[in-house]
């Protein structure tokens, strides 16, 4: 009986160490067929495809690129779909011209300087216009078209900060002449800044269309220029009256420009430094 137990436990035994033994070949096979996949990728990895040539994609040649706006965006300032034609943005833009044909009245300046910057364009129908022009333009103007000559004048109709609409020149043609808005001639050796000093009590206060101070003139009309935001800061302390020192640079000529007739070109200071109420400030 113990004989026939002990040969029963070695055959189950056996069996045993045979089904162990499989199982282990088969994990065996199962890690070697695994590994193979791995040893493939580790090989990709270690030599990486080339990179695409220049102007091609991983799947062919791209398309070539439009221009680029302001923001990085083609086909305008947003985008396409958001700055087409027609659309004018602060830099420029398309804007229409009209044509005006009429009669020259007369010249004007809009300014501190007695500088001519603009005239008067009675057309052929409808009311009087205002064209402003650019100052080097006076003397070309002058030449072209004196007071009571017949002319056509292209511009763009615009409404500045004062909310006034005005005509902005484009081009003038009178007779066999034509006069277009040209940059200026830039001179080859800049011209030196002149300092001045100016000191007095403030005579007037010259303000804009919507009662903003603009300019400042003195007792000895030396008139001091300070930006926009000098002014709003200065606020009421800017008063007739009060005593004003100012250092900056001379406002000289320009080349091309044409000043009103019989007057003398004003003392005009572009203040950087100014003394006020007992205060000194610095103009920037």
């Amino acid at each position: 009986m113990n004989k026939l137990f002990y040969s029963v436990a070695l055959l189950a035994a056996a069996l045993l160490a045979g089904t162990i033994q499989a199982d282990a070949q088969t994990i065996t096979k199962v890690k070697t067929k695994a590994s193979k996949p791995a040893k493939a990728t580790a090989g990709n990895l270690a030599t990486p495809p080339p990179p695409p040539a220049e102007g091609e994609g991983p799947d062919g040649p791209r398309p070539p690129r439009g221009p680029r706006g302001e923001h990085g965006g083609p086909h305008g300032e947003h985008g396409p779909g958001k700055g087409g034609p027609g659309r004018r943005s602060e830099h420029g833009g398309l804007q229409t011209i009209t044509d005006v044909r009429g009669t020259l009245s007369s010249y004007v300046a809009n300014n501190d300087d007695q500088v001519y910057d603009a005239f008067i364009l009675r057309p052929e129908t409808g009311a009087a216009d205002t064209v402003r022009f650019p100052r080097h333009l006076g003397q070309q103007l002058q030449a072209a078209a004196k007071a009571g000559s017949a002319v056509m004048v292209s511009g763009v109709r615009h409404t500045g900060p004062d909310g006034r609409s005005h005509f902005r020149f484009v081009s003038l043609n009178s007779g066999s002449q034509t006069i277009n808005d040209t940059p200026p001639v830039r001179p080859t050796t800049p011209p030196t800044p002149e300092t001045a000093t100016a000191k007095g009590s403030i005579k007037e206060l010259r303000r804009d269309p919507k009662g903003r101070i603009r300019g400042v003139v003195l007792s000895d009309q030396t008139v001091v220029q300070l930006p926009p935001h000098a002014l709003e800061q200065l606020g009421d302390k800017l008063t007739v009256g009060a005593t004003l020192e100012a250092t900056g640079n001379l406002r000289t000529a320009q080349p091309g420009e044409a000043r009103v007739a019989g007057t003398t070109a004003p003392r005009v200071v572009h203040a950087q430094t100014l003394a006020l109420g007992g205060v000194k400030y610095l103009v920037r």
